[in-house]
């Protein structure tokens, strides 16, 4: 390494030194949220016996991928990285880091498992709401492809926007838009329709929902649209739903000749119906949008329409512009998906195994809900709003060690980047939970 001063070059030396310490430090704030919330009990009570306990627990090393992945890990071999990190090992509890063999054994047993895995996502969300005092929710459902390079089984050619004719996985997701968290996920095969068994993957969450008394508002794209998923929805008593409608024929010539209205001088017109057509005759509410087309846009000879149009159906009556300020709401979901792509590691972990990449994509999704939580209970101002890059370098990338001295242990934190009475506060509100 060199120094410029003035017009001289100074060299500065350096040596590598072996530490029993972790750049990773701030990991402690996580350990600690992690025994907190009973991260292991609840883990072993959805889980069963999964596997006789050598030198980790499955729970254990599900924790471990979770920290690996909040410092910055992309692929399970990156954990071989954290081998040398003894102070690591001690955060999580575990004497040694374990092969990723050993954990790839693990994951295909969570694998197997998939409402083992459905039910711990949804117990923390549960708890969460509870803890938030929440009784209504928004959920947004959405789905999105995972490309990959290999000839993993489940990649096959389907729907893939981002790299066409790519092997790809599907992947969907139920998200809450007030914390921010996975409140279920599914992997399928690449040639999966997103909107496939959609009733069957819904109906356990949405009856848990309903035994917790949390009322729900379901909002999801037209890929998912149909009656029959509508008369489910409708067979609960405290679901409303706002659900983009294909535009059929028959809709097509039913909104352009319907009177539009525009709310407070906006250039975008509304107008809304209804039809008697839902579970025992009870009326579905059509709302729909329209706005004025670019000059020069028009690409079908036969089109002579001005408009574009959008239409969502709900079983709620309201003016047309509110349904569509609450629908529009629904892009934040792919902020979410853009997130859990980029920051952990969803698609990037897989394997030739499709029980392991479905329990990998279960443990990106695991994770971007436990830092969610995290968010709501520990984070205050504007620490709350950070994503995890943001808290990557704020908070968990900070040198720590532990000290033994007359029989007590002592994790010793070089000062967060976030400050100390912030941090202090920060592990005030984790120990109160």
């Amino acid at each position: 390494m060199t120094r410029r001063k003035d017009t001289q070059q100074v060299k500065v030396k350096y040596e590598t030194k072996t530490m029993n310490a972790t750049p990773f430090g701030g990991l402690y704030v996580f350990t600690e949220f992690m025994h907190q919330i009973g991260f292991h009990q609840r883990f072993n009570v959805c889980f069963e016996k999964l596997r006789k306990v050598r030198q980790s627990s499955p729970s254990q090393n599900v924790a471990l991928l979770a920290g690996m992945i909040i410092a910055g890990g992309e692929r399970l071999y990156d954990i071989g990285r954290l081998a040398n990190d003894q102070t690591i090992g001690d955060l999580f509890d575990i004497p040694s880091t374990p092969k990723d063999t050993t954990l790839r054994d693990d994951l295909l047993l969570i694998g197997r498992k998939d409402s083992s895995r459905a039910a711990l996502l949804l117990d923390f969300n549960i708890l969460l709401f509870e803890k938030l005092g929440l009784k209504k929710i928004t959920i947004d459902v959405d789905g999105t492809a995972l490309p990959v390079d290999g000839h993993q089984t489940g990649a096959e050619k389907g729907y893939c926007p981002a790299e066409q004719g790519a092997r790809c996985f599907q992947s969907s997701k139920a998200i809450c838009d007030e914390t921010e968290t996975v409140l279920a996920e599914w992997t399928f095969p690449g040639n999966t329709h997103c909107a496939k068994d959609i009733i069957v993957m819904l109906k356990p969450l949405l009856d848990r929902l309903q035994q917790a008394k949390i009322k729900i508002k379901l909002r999801m794209d037209a890929g998912y649209h149909s009656d029959a998923l509508l008369l489910e929805l409708e067979s609960y008593p405290d679901i409303s739903y706002e659900i983009a409608v294909p535009q059929h024929e028959w809709l097509k010539d039913k909104i352009r000749t319907l009177p539009y209205k525009s709310y407070y001088s906006s250039k975008r017109q509304y107008c809304s119906f209804a039809y008697g057509s839902g579970l025992n005759g009870a009326f579905r509410y059509y709302y729909v949008e329209r706005s004025k087309k670019p000059a020069g846009s028009q690409t079908d000879l036969f089109d002579q329409d001005d408009y574009n149009y959008r239409v969502v159906v709900s079983n709620q009556t309201h003016q047309p512009q509110v349904i569509f300020q609450s629908y529009n709401k629904r892009g934040h979901v792919e902020k979410h998906i853009e997130e859990l792509k980029n920051q952990y590691a969803l698609g990037k972990m897989i394997s030739g195994n499709f029980e392991v990449t479905k329990a990998l994509c279960w443990l990106s999704h695991l994770t971007f809900t436990l830092i969610g939580m995290l968010r709501q209970i520990a984070l205050r101002k504007k620490m709350k709003k950070y994503r995890l890059r943001r808290l990557r370098f704020l908070l968990f990338s900070s040198i720590g060690w532990f000290v033994s001295h007359a029989k007590k242990k002592t994790f010793y934190l070089a000062l967060p980047r976030s400050g100390p009475m912030p941090f202090d506060a920060m592990m005030q509100r984790i120990w109160a939970f």
